[in-house]
């Protein structure tokens, strides 16, 4: 087994550099999930009341909700 001294500093920006690309990924993943959260929430409501959403979005953000009832 390896000591902790022995790395390199090609071994140390290695493993930086997959942590930093997983709490990337994470992040991106987890704001995609809410995302999709919300619009699923907002839509079913309005189905729930005999309605149709509109729904605008900007990336991961709704921009704008609107429920059309007749």
């Amino acid at each position: 087994m390896k000591r902790i001294s022995a790395t390199t500093p090609g071994m140390i920006v290695f493993f930086l550099g997959i942590t930093l690309f997983l709490g990337i990924g994470i992040a991106i993943a987890a704001q995609s999930y809410f995302s999709y959260v919300e619009v699923t929430e907002a839509a079913g409501r309005c189905y729930d009341l005999g309605g149709f959403p509109e729904i605008e979005k900007s990336a991961w953000q709704m921009t704008r909700f609107e429920c059309h009832t007749d």
